[in-house]
């Protein structure tokens, strides 16, 4: 017994890119803070939120040069 027998879905073209997007911001804070824990604790917390957004752009910049296609 199928209960989404009739449902059609068809959000992939835009899940797709924001699941990317969540693991390429999850991928930067992660390399960030490998690379700088040794930092002190208060300029650590300040520059985690930054670091997070340069996976944004790092997201954004490709979706920019025709790479969004891909998902359509």
């Amino acid at each position: 017994m199928n209960i989404f027998e009739d449902v059609t879905l068809n959000q992939w073209p835009f899940i797709g890119p924001l699941i990317i997007l969540i693991v390429t911001m999850l991928g930067t804070a992660v390399i960030y803070s490998f690379l700088f824990k040794w930092l002190p604790k208060k300029l650590y917390d300040l520059f985690l939120g930054p670091a997070a957004l340069v996976g944004l752009y790092i997201w954004a910049f490709p979706m920019n040069l025709g790479f969004h296609e891909f998902f359509k």
